[in-house]
């Protein structure tokens, strides 16, 4: 699905990719022009979600603040903010919840 990361002072669009069969459920692949260089990353786990709310703060002028929502997302190795799909929420929630997600 279409999401976005913050990245500093800045929202970096790309995809989240949501695949329980996978070796690596939770996946961030940033957006990249053809011919640039750019590698996907695992979530690593365990992931808790900290927090939900509106897209605001640094960056957030890029995103569609009325079609997005924003999930703080805990994982072991560090601390995600993602915008994802308001409509797509229950879906990236549930994908966070399964077992070895992150992993």
């Amino acid at each position: 699905m279409s999401a976005f990361v913050r990245d500093g002072r800045r929202f970096r669009q790309g995809s989240l990719v949501l695949d329980p069969g996978a070796r690596s459920p939770v996946v961030w692949r940033p957006y990249r022009f053809p011919g640039r260089r750019g590698s996907a990353v695992a979530l690593t786990g365990p992931l808790r979600v900290r927090g939900e709310g509106p897209v605001d703060g640094p960056g957030s002028p890029a995103v569609d603040r009325g079609a997005f929502r924003l999930l703080t997302v805990e994982a072991a190795d560090r601390s995600w903010e993602l915008a994802v799909p308001a409509v797509d929420l229950p879906l990236v929630r549930a994908a966070l919840r399964l077992p070895g997600a992150g992993t």
